[in-house]
């Protein structure tokens, strides 16, 4: 008897619960596509001088614009609109075009979907506007 007890003793010690299930908190990385590539902000700088032509695209709100400054040239599109497909489908696809954003996220996104729409000369501002400012570069300032 103090055998059993011993053996079912044990034996319900050595069952624990089960683990909770390992959630992701962050999305997948986006892979970009081969028709887009990352410039650091001096290779951007360089690339927009070489580049008159192209479209300098600032997908951030507003606000952020307004608070931040934008690059020279550049046009707006608020990223988090319902409309930014429609919008990019409006663009000229065989116009080179430089994404930036606060830090780059919504500028990966964009470039996968201009990918898709079939644009092929895509380059995207690495760490964003933030990155820019960092480096001590200039923007272009809005009156409020």
């Amino acid at each position: 008897m103090r055998r059993l007890l011993l053996l079912l003793t044990l034996s319900l010690a050595a069952c624990k619960p089960a683990s909770p299930p390992v959630v992701a908190t962050e999305p997948p990385p986006v892979i970009l596509p081969a028709s887009a590539r990352e410039l650091k902000p001096a290779e951007a700088a360089t690339w927009m001088a070489a580049n008159p032509e192209a479209l300098i695209l600032d997908l951030r709100m507003p606000e952020e614009i307004t608070r931040e400054g934008k690059l020279p040239g550049s046009q707006n599109h608020d990223f988090l609109q319902d409309t930014t497909q429609e919008y990019l489908a409006t663009l000229d696809r065989t116009r080179p075009c430089l994404l930036y954003c606060a830090l780059g996220g919504r500028s990966t996104h964009t470039a996968v979907q201009m990918h898709h729409l079939g644009f092929t000369q895509i380059m995207i501002l690495k760490g964003g506007l933030d990155a820019w400012l960092k480096e001590g570069r200039s923007v272009v300032k809005q009156q409020p």
